[in-house]
């Protein structure tokens, strides 16, 4: 029977052993000193080894174009932080044990500094122990994913013709024979070269003849640099060296790995040097092959090609047998069969030309042949370089037969961006708005954008644009473009100009009404462009040192788009101020300062742009900018300040883009000197209608923020969007590690991409209309 004094002797030992052992644990902080110290020295080194390990892998896998997964870059953050915190604390060690506690007059330690450092090794000495032991992975990276498929259109039609057929067997047998390595496809312009390689990829795709075929457009302006961009983004490649000899490396250590790969490079204009490209051709590398087009045969005479192939203009008959695919068998009625082959003649059997006067002359009455026929013979012919004159008139007539204003204006527009570049609907928008190109005007952003794509599938079905990878994007064939440049300079005083090695000499530009240049070695441009009548300058550099004179926008009242990239403008130039009609501002990429003298636009802009740009705060005076329609901050992944005020100010806003960049959100507005905006002034931008946006903490979101008039958005809470997760939608909607948030409910009935990761509250998406949703990721 336990009596009470021997349970009072147990608590006793049990609360006398306790204290013993805490005793000797704090006591051993002081004791083992310096050998937790240097314990804690030795640790750090063995983690420094093990991360030096780890990184010399993620190295090699970058080098071949991998993508490194997320928890070694996480692991590798995590020992750079307990590094850095290592370093401060010996600092701080150092520090303490100079200032000595003085002993009747000696010096003597401070057991109380040492106490608590001993300690805090432990602590750390615990930390870097753990992650080396979670540094230890099977693979420190995975293969990127595969290139976005192809997206041809479709060339049934064309390919179907004998002649198309027959060389698209020799080229296909050609590619599959183990001696060849480079194929070459010439031809005028507008026979179909393109259409052809588009077939050949496909078709090779299909047949898994190659495990991956990618199709970039060289373009007359293209130099390694450029082609080195298009090929990796194809490739889903980030080029993170700055050098051509870098970013060859990286691909050609990318495209030697071990798959067979097809590249089509599509119309070349001069000699190409693979190896300084980064193409792994010239060492007989049997897996990598490429096919050329061009249409000068002469550019290939030193590069090595095996075999190649002449696409020559179709037959009477093929030619006539493509017009009736266009027009109808209307064409054989017995009053237009005659007339309608005398029109097909006059095509020359160019693919180019026959699609797009048989789509100009569809369902047309005979006078209206009898009308193309004459023009067709008779109109003055141009001497456009590159194209046969009676290309021209050709592709002319299509233009002329456009019966809307509006479609003839958008075509002209095209010309302005560089060849072969995909043209984003959003900028024809842009553009048609600020130039008040559109004949109703229509009153919003989104009105304005049903009609450029009413308008843009006019020009499709005349043949004056081409589809591209999506819905958003289309394109202009070269040729088309050509005409359209010359067309817009005789009609519209436009002037095109890319790939110019240095600016136009004085005298040659000043009477234009439009200006579009492109060029990356541009170094100096004049004091003051004096251009009266300029309503639209596009400027585009690669030269971020390339800056503009204070003077340099001087004398351009007229001036209603202003298009700048790639270029410093820091600060912004005070000639700025006397841009009196300027509605579309865009300085992408642009080298950033003080913008502040923006405000002087306040009576006009209503369309502004820093995308991409390095501004890290945005001043004030943006909130001056009361007719603002559009802001664009996507990309700028250096700002971090927008003071409160600004954004609600803009009631104006129509179209707000903030994604992968500014994340700052401030909870509630706190009275401090410069204090960060919160999305509660989301809720005064009632005329709102597209949001792109990432919300890191859910609990940010207001508890009345409603959403009911956006029609396109790109949302992330939680978990930001991937680099590799890209959309062609508009509606996208990315939740992940959330509670489900009342406030985004309502998007549920128009979201188009759904993704979901560790969501709580999942279950009410089932009792949701996005069960209706095009597609849901969830993971």
């Amino acid at each position: 029977m336990c009596t009470p004094h021997a349970i009072l002797s147990s608590i006793t030992r049990k609360i006398t052993n306790v204290v013993i052992e805490s005793v000797v644990r704090h006591v051993s902080f002081l004791l083992f000193y310096k050998k937790n110290l240097k314990a804690l020295d030795t640790e750090m080194k063995i983690l420094q080894n093990h991360r030096g390990k780890n990184k010399g892998k993620v190295d090699e896998a970058l080098t071949r174009g991998e993508d490194v997964n997320d928890d070694v870059s996480n692991w590798l953050n995590q020992v750079d932080g307990v590094t850095q915190a290592v370093e401060e604390f010996m600092d701080e060690k150092t520090t303490k044990e100079n200032m000595q506690c003085k002993c009747f007059k000696l010096s003597c330690p401070n057991f109380i500094w040492r106490y608590r450092l001993s300690k805090q090794a432990q602590k750390k000495i615990h930390d870097a122990k753990k992650l080396r032991e979670d540094g230890s992975f099977e693979r420190v990276a995975r293969a990127k994913p595969p290139p976005s498929e192809l997206q041809f259109p479709s060339s049934s039609d064309y390919v179907s013709l004998d002649s198309r057929a027959l060389v698209l067997k020799r080229i296909m047998d050609a590619l599959k024979h183990s001696t060849v390595n480079i194929v070459g496809i010439y031809g005028t312009g507008g026979v179909g070269k393109t259409t052809m390689v588009e077939e050949v990829g496909k078709q090779m795709k299909e047949h898994r003849v190659f495990d991956e075929v990618v199709m970039v457009a060289v373009s007359q302006d293209a130099n390694v640099f450029k082609i080195q961009g298009r090929l990796a983004d194809r490739l889903n490649l980030k080029l993170d060296m700055e050098t051509e000899v870098g970013r060859a490396a990286q691909l050609w250590n990318r495209l030697n790995n071990g798959k067979k790969n097809l590249l089509i490079l599509d119309d070349i204009w001069k000699e190409l040097n693979f190896k300084e490209i980064g193409i792994p051709i010239t060492d007989g590398n049997k897996g990598c092959k490429v096919v050329l087009t061009s249409r000068i045969r002469s550019v290939w005479k030193h590069m090595k090609v095996d075999r190649d192939f002449s696409i020559q203009v179709l037959s009477d008959v093929e030619a006539l047998a493509l017009f009736r695919k266009v027009v109808g068998n209307s064409i054989d009625s017995p009053h237009l069969h005659l007339l309608a082959k005398r029109v097909c003649k006059e095509c020359q059997g160019l693919p180019v030309v026959i699609l797009a006067v048989g789509a100009a002359l569809k369902n047309k009455e005979k006078y209206a042949w009898e009308d193309a026929l004459d023009q067709l013979r008779n109109s003055m012919l141009k001497n456009v370089e590159g194209i046969d004159p009676k290309m021209y008139a050709s592709l002319k007539l299509s233009y002329d037969c456009l019966e809307s204003k509006d479609a003839k204006s958008c075509f002209l527009l095209c010309c302005l961006f560089p060849e072969d570049n995909e043209i984003s609907i959003d900028d024809l928008v842009k553009h048609c708005v600020a130039r008040r190109l559109l004949d109703q005007n229509p009153d919003t952003l989104e009105k304005a954008r049903y009609r450029v794509l009413t308008v843009v599938e006019t020009l499709k079905t005349s043949c004056l644009l081409l589809d591209a990878t999506d819905e958003n994007v289309v394109k202009m064939h070269d040729v088309i473009r050509d005409v359209a440049i010359s067309i817009a300079k005789e009609q519209e005083a436009f002037l095109v100009k890319h790939g110019v090695q240095e600016w136009l000499e004085k005298g040659t530009y000043e009477s234009y009404s439009a200006i579009s240049l492109v060029s990356e070695t541009i170094h100096d441009v004049p004091n003051e462009l004096g251009c009266p009548q300029l309503h639209t300058l596009l400027l585009e550099y690669n030269n971020s040192l390339l800056k503009v004179a204070d003077m340099f926008f001087s004398g351009m009242d007229r001036l209603a788009v202003l298009d700048v990239s790639g270029i410093s403008m820091a600060p912004l130039t005070s000639s700025l101020a006397n841009l009196v009609n300027l509605r579309m501002l865009r300085l992408n990429k642009c080298k950033l300062e003080d913008i502040a003298i923006l405000k002087e636009l306040k009576n006009t802009l209503e369309i502004l742009s820093l995308r991409g740009s390095d501004i890290m705060m945005l001043p004030p005076e943006v909130g001056q900018l009361i007719r603002l329609r559009l802001l664009d901050l996507g990309n700028c992944d250096q700002l971090t300040v927008i003071p409160q005020g600004i954004i609600s100010n803009l009631s104006c806003l129509e179209e707000l883009y903030i994604s992968d960049s500014f994340d700052q959100w401030e909870a509630t507005t706190v009275n401090k000197e410069i204090s960060n905006v919160s999305l509660v002034e989301l809720k005064s931008l009632t005329r709102l209608t597209t949001l792109h946006i990432h919300i890191p903490n859910v609990m940010l979101l207001p508890k009345d923020l409603r959403f009911e008039n956006l029609i396109r958005f790109k949302i992330s809470v939680g978990g930001r969007f991937g680099k590799n997760e890209n959309y062609s939608s508009t509606r996208i909607l990315k939740l992940e590690g959330i509670s489900l948030p009342d406030e985004l409910m309502v998007l549920f009935d128009k979201v188009e991409v759904l993704y979901l990761k560790k969501i709580e509250g999942s279950n009410r998406v089932s009792q949701s209309p996005v069960e209706q949703s095009n597609t849901i990721y969830e993971s």
